[in-house]
């Protein structure tokens, strides 16, 4: 009886460990040419959202970006490139304020909705 609940409990964990993993998302490893049509929105104070196509995107915003929570314009760029998100060195310019982004996350569509969803 004993075995069966540590099997069990391992199972739990390994599921929850999994699941974590799907929210927190996946650090892009190359640069990313958006398509143009992406939606872009914010999550939170330190988040942009973006959906392009079947791709989703978590970006972590620096914590000196104060126009973040009030925005509604969001321009991404990279390399100065626009319409393009890179590991590092890319940017958000809002309505009034140019901040930097921390870090690209991959994220999947079950998270993007869920994310987008409590904004």
């Amino acid at each position: 009886m004993r075995h069966t609940h540590r099997i069990t409990l391992l199972l739990a964990l390994g599921l929850c460990a999994a699941s974590a993993q799907a929210v927190a998302g996946e650090a892009i490893q190359e640069c990313v040419e958006l398509s143009g049509s992406q939606q872009v929105s914010r999550f939170g104070t330190q988040y942009v959202l973006v959906a392009d196509g079947d791709a989703f995107y978590r970006l972590s915003v620096s914590s000196s970006c104060d126009g973040l929570q009030m925005a509604t314009r969001f321009d991404l760029s990279a390399d100065g490139q626009s319409g393009r998100i890179c590991p590092s060195g890319t940017r958000v310019k809002l309505n009034k304020d140019d901040c930097k982004v921390s870090a690209v996350e991959r994220i999947d569509e079950t998270a993007y909705a869920r994310y987008n969803k409590r904004r």
